[in-house]
């Protein structure tokens, strides 16, 4: 409760810092403003206390186009390091016949104490009684993508791109409770990092009113993502994904049913790291559950949320995150069981983009989560 506490607080500090850098910045093209500058400072289940900037920049040169970077540090030992280029920006060109825009990302995440959990599925272990482990690393996370979009129709959207991946992990910390006689393998540990780049087809139906926070209207989206074995060290791959979002203002005005159901299959080159796969956990999957505790070749996930906007740009969350899925490599039943966890959430809705304070409840644990945009 005190670190719930501690996150409104902070988010309602930063509101009060940012809105009067937003009465001398608006935008001549639009009611949004022109430049948002959000401080942060936060609690996090994962980054513990955390510090940095939000900037948004849209519209500057008279192209509809934004600029969102984001500089964040922790006493948890995460740095995170996010720019994005957008033109025109995704808000603009939502629900529009346009020709072509383009989406330029890099991102940088390094984190110290990072955990990596897995079980004992040597030869004499007993499958039935398996025990988790949970090693500490430095890990290290490079995201680059560029991607190309074209508007078929009001509602039909596309794109192609390329995406480039670098991700490393050393200097483990075993877990406690293993003795220095004990032979137990960290599967992580055999291949500590991944590295390819990749092509990414997406085909999308989407009728929302906006795309920072829809209040009306459904998404259908398919993508495949193909990764040859570029770097030749055995990380090619195929990724497939179904996923549609609904969302209808329901019972009273401000009151927004929002759901969401995504299935993920990816299917990797044979003895390619146990990196290669889909992670769960954390503020965009299942609140609650801890940062990327599951890798999983086979996903699905729900989420449903009621929002509702109860004050100016304030808003509430309550909903529940449902997950499942399957690697027969890490898991000692091939699957892990289903994950059903409530969230409550706290809400600040800017012109550019929407901070959200979310805690999650899973099993005995409580995750405390600060992060920006709806996780749908």
């Amino acid at each position: 409760m005190k670190s719930l506490i501690i996150k409104i607080l902070s988010t309602i500090i930063s509101f009060n810092c940012n809105l009067s850098l937003n009465l001398f910045a608006q935008s001549d093209s639009s009611d949004r403003a022109g430049i948002e500058v959000l401080p942060i400072l936060s609690y996090d289940t994962d980054t513990k206390l955390g510090y940095g900037v939000k900037t948004f920049f849209y519209d500057q040169f008279k192209t509809e186009e934004s600029f969102d970077v984001l500089l964040f540090n922790s006493s948890g030992g995460e740095q995170w390091y996010k720019f994005v280029f957008s033109a025109p920006d995704f808000e603009s060109r939502q629900g529009t016949e346009f020709p072509f825009a383009l989406d330029i990302m890099v991102e940088y995440d390094k984190w110290k104490n990072y955990d990596l959990y897995y079980f004992d599925l040597g030869p004499t272990s007993d499958k039935q009684t398996s025990v988790e482990y949970e090693d500490k690393c430095i890990y290290e996370f490079i995201d680059s993508r560029i991607l190309v979009n074209h508007a078929f129709g009001k509602n039909l959207t596309g794109f192609i791109g390329l995406k480039f991946i670098s991700l490393s992990t050393y200097n483990y910390e075993r877990d406690i409770r293993i003795s220095s006689s004990e032979e137990i393998k960290n599967p992580f540990n055999e291949i500590p990092s991944i590295k390819y780049l990749s092509t990414n087809l997406n085909c999308k139906w989407d009728t929302r009113n906006s795309y920072i926070n829809p209040s009306n209207g459904y998404v259908l989206e398919m993508e495949l993502e193909y990764a040859p074995d570029v770097f030749s060290n055995r990380n090619s791959f195929f990724r497939q994904a179904f996923i549609t979002r609904y969302f209808q203002e329901i019972f009273f005005r401000n009151l927004i049913f929002a759901g969401r159901v995504m299935e993920q299959i990816l299917i990797p080159e044979s003895g390619s790291s146990p990196f290669l796969t889909i992670p769960v956990g954390g503020n965009n999957t299942l609140r609650g559950v801890p940062v990327d505790k599951f890798r999983l070749t086979k996903v699905f996930l729900s989420n449903i949320e009621l929002r509702y906007c109860f004050w100016w740009r304030f808003g509430l969350i309550g909903g529940v995150d449902i997950g499942y899925g399957a690697n027969k490599d890490l898991y000692p039943k091939n699957t892990i069981d289903w994950i059903i966890n409530p969230v409550i959430g706290l809400r600040l809705y800017m012109d550019n983009f929407i901070v959200r304070a979310d805690a999650g409840f899973y099993k005995n644990e409580i995750g405390f989560y600060l992060n920006f945009g709806h996780i749908y």
